[in-house]
């Protein structure tokens, strides 16, 4: 990256930075006071609900008469949402509707119309409700009662009598709504039916509102960036100047120091400070270890001065996830059906993450093959010519190559490797002196273990682990302007205390690769004697119970086991590997100020 740094005179600032983003490589770090600013925080509410407003329309039924809706911009999100909105109150008046219809409910078909005859012809009705056990028949007698239902212990009853006659009865009168039967009826129907109609008009512009919003939602992030960027530069000389800083890749520098020649600004280009300067990360890599850049991006990026550990953590991550998913027979699914995905080419926005999905399946493949299970069976117990010629490539119980043994040896040499990454790192920060330490740890570590396994404890084991003490206890720090051996062997003592407490947990971590892969075998085993128990003798019928319990068995066993096989590797990678490797991360993604083109 190439430091940028532009002086501009206030009145030119908004022009220039129109041109600056229809450049669009420069990437300006925004200051965290923008995001205070209220008229910032009102376009990211904006940019919410245009989100929400899209998400909304995208689940709508595709409608065959698509139509353009008349508004854009804000009106279309206004619209909308007050439509949204809308619909809902409607629904709430039908609860609330429906509520008052319940009231008629206990007593059964509401004859209205003759009730209105009734009381046009001098005769009141009345309604009364009373606990069963409370009800007296002789009102039967003196106030022409009616018992009309009986409900849950109460007593629902009329008296029909001349007006002007009055009922004393121990019951309480029932209040009906204000609303007949018929209106709320009717008012329920009209309401349904504007909701019908409101729908279908969604349905009707979604289409076409989505691609507006989308085109709203494009300029108000476009409109947010230019704020941010336009608040992060520095206001000089009475704020007369502004001072922007920004970066841009090297290998772009040419083209925009000739653009900047053209302008009527001021500007330097400087390489980075390390300690001082913080330049934007783009990371650069192979095809392959691409694929595993967004799992990096879970954790951290790292900063502009440190290695970038994706390309060297992606191969493990591949073994990882086999040993955890353990079945040759769901790596070989996962490879036939991303190949399947990618020869139909449906869905060419998701090309890497196919991939990334080819890879693990191939490393599920390979893995559970060495594992030896195959949908549950264990391969071992197989007598099949081509599986017996891979017999020795398998994991054995009891012999010194076994799952459990195999996944502490390979965190071992993850560890180790992360260790000579850090002494590359170091030395790439600080220069070689930082890096003598580590260096140290691994002459004791790998060199005592090498030359324990080849000649024992004798004079060459010694002699390393003497060079290795010197380098860990005394030449530790040799980059200090002066040199104190008491402050060397203090911190050589601390680091083998952090060593000693540190290292065996992060090997013994490595035991959730033989775990995981195990507890998968033996689900699918299980599910297998499961199909095998269950299915019956019933010729067909047991075939297809069978078949269905297999099914159902390996769909979930499969999914578990996934998720699993997806998150423990990125645990190691990101706990044990990257501690191991020194990674402190921490970086800012290059995202250049430019026009957003859908």
């Amino acid at each position: 990256m190439t430091k940028l740094s532009m002086l501009i005179y206030h009145r030119d600032y908004h022009h220039f930075l129109e041109n600056l983003r229809d450049q669009g490589v420069v990437h300006v770090h925004t200051k965290k006071k923008s995001f205070e600013d209220e008229t910032l925080k009102a376009k990211l509410v904006e940019s919410k609900r245009t989100k929400a407003m899209i998400a909304l329309l995208s689940k709508r039924p595709t409608s065959t008469h698509s139509v353009a809706s008349d508004k854009a911009g804000s009106d279309l999100l206004n619209f909308l949402e007050d439509t949204f909105k809308n619909i809902e109150n409607q629904q709430q008046k039908i609860v609330s509707l429906q509520k008052e219809d319940a009231v008629y409910h206990p007593w059964g078909g509401f004859p209205e119309t003759t009730l209105k005859e009734i009381q046009s012809n001098n005769w009141d009705v009345r309604f009364f409700t009373t606990p069963a056990r409370k009800y007296n028949p002789q009102w039967e007698q003196d106030y022409n009662a009616f018992v009309i239902n009986e409900l849950t212990g109460v007593t629902y009853f009329t008296t029909i009598l001349p007006k002007g006659k009055e009922v004393a009865v121990d019951a309480e009168k029932y209040q009906f709504p204000q609303l007949s039967k018929t209106d709320i009826e009717k008012e329920i129907q009209q309401i349904q039916d504007d909701i019908v109609q409101e729908q279908q008009m969604l349905n009707d512009v979604a289409k076409n509102a989505i691609q507006g919003l989308e085109k709203y939602l494009q300029q108000i992030k476009e409109a947010a960036d230019f704020f941010k960027v336009s608040d992060a530069a520095d206001k000089l000389a009475d704020e007369k100047l502004l001072l922007l800083e920004g970066w841009v890749p090297t290998n772009l520098e040419a083209k925009i120091v000739s653009w900047l020649d053209g302008q009527s600004v001021y500007y330097e280009a400087t390489k980075p400070e390390i300690d001082k300067d913080d330049p934007p990360i783009k990371l650069k890599n192979n095809a392959f270890a691409q694929l595993f850049e967004f799992l990096g991006e879970m954790y951290s990026i790292p900063t502009y001065w440190e290695l970038d550990l994706t390309p060297f953590f992606a191969p493990f991550y591949v073994m990882f996830f086999g040993l955890c998913l353990g079945d040759a027979g769901y790596g070989l699914f996962m490879v036939l059906a991303v190949l399947a995905l990618l020869l139909s080419k449906k869905l060419p926005k998701m090309k890497s993450v196919l991939w990334f999905g080819f890879f693990i399946g191939l490393g599920t493949t390979i893995m559970g093959t060495i594992s030896g299970t195959f949908f549950g069976i264990p391969l071992l117990n197989v007598d099949i010519p081509f599986v017996n010629s891979l017999k020795g490539f398998m994991f054995k119980d009891g012999g010194w190559f076994s799952a459990f043994n195999f996944s502490l040896m390979i965190g071992v040499v993850q560890i180790m490797f992360g260790m000579f990454l850090k002494v590359i790192n170091l030395t790439k920060l600080h220069g070689f002196g930082a890096a003598v330490s580590t260096i140290g740890w691994i002459v004791l570590l790998l060199g005592g273990g090498i030359s324990y396994y080849l000649t024992g404890i004798g004079t060459t084991f010694y002699i390393v682990m003497g060079i290795g003490a010197l380098l860990v206890f005394i030449l530790n720090s040799p980059i200090r302007k002066f040199y104190d051996p008491l402050v060397n062997i203090g911190s050589g003592l601390w680091d083998a205390y952090n060593m000693a407490t540190g290292l065996l947990g992060d090997v013994l971590s490595y035991i959730r690769l033989f775990a995981l892969g195990l507890s998968g075998s033996i689900l699918g085993l299980v599910f297998n004697d499961l199909a095998m128990k269950m299915s019956g003798d019933i010729p067909v019928v047991s075939q297809l119970i069978m078949i269905l319990i297999l099914l159902f068995g390996h769909t979930i066993n499969f999914a578990i086991s996934g998720l699993g096989a997806f998150v423990h590797p990125m645990r190691l990678t990101f706990v044990e590997f990257y501690k191991n490797a020194g990674f402190k991360g921490g970086g800012r993604k290059y995202e250049p100020f430019q026009k957003i083109e859908k």
